[in-house]
């Protein structure tokens, strides 16, 4: 059988764009997404190594506020946490101008093997000034304690006689309980 040139024309093209479809589907795109996916993974290589490095930049910074927080009050004593955070928000409702109805320390049965909590109920009065004052000072405080609500009301318009009712979340270590912060924090991590 003898070919005639347009039909061996035909069969070459044929061949040719056989052959590129084949190497698209098998060579070219397989190649490209690789590529992509080296590039993507690259990327987020780079995001990691740039938050470690953020890290190690903000260790001494959070190693001097872990410092501050045992010095302020972080203790394996609960009863120590619990006077020592009863003075200080005695003493900071008394500088702000509030005067304080109530306050109820409730030690939470926590599983959490770390860190022990205390929940502070408080119930106070005065203007609207001496509240946001006193939960600045909380705020504020070198104590290990937190706002996890608050409830503010007012019996009249003009702020001067507000109420104001706060829960403190206080924390402690246990007594058996040391939190790993060091080098053994990073050895349980790698393995």
């Amino acid at each position: 059988m003898v070919l005639s040139k347009r039909e061996k024309l035909i069969v070459v093209l044929t061949i040719l764009v056989l052959m590129i479809f084949i190497s698209d589907r098998f060579i070219i795109t397989p190649f490209f997404n690789a590529k992509e996916s080296i590039s993507q993974e690259k990327q987020n290589l780079v995001n990691d190594l740039q938050d470690a490095a953020r890290l190690f930049r903000h260790k001494k910074r959070i190693k001097e506020e872990w410092q501050k927080m045992l010095d302020g009050g972080l203790g394996k004593d609960p009863s120590g946490t619990e006077s020592r955070v009863l003075h200080v928000i005695r003493q900071l409702s008394q500088d702000c101008g509030l005067s304080i109805s109530s306050i109820k320390p409730d030690r939470n049965r926590s599983e959490n093997k770390i860190m022990k909590e205390i929940i502070f109920n408080i119930s106070c009065k005065g203007s609207m000034n001496s509240a946001a004052q006193f939960l600045w000072e909380i705020e504020n405080s070198t104590l290990p304690v937190k706002i996890t609500e608050f409830q503010l009301g007012a019996r009249e318009e003009d702020g001067r006689d507000m109420s104001l009712q706060i829960k403190l979340s206080a924390v402690y270590l246990p007594e058996d309980g040391e939190p790993v912060l060091d080098n053994e924090q990073e050895q349980k991590g790698d393995a």
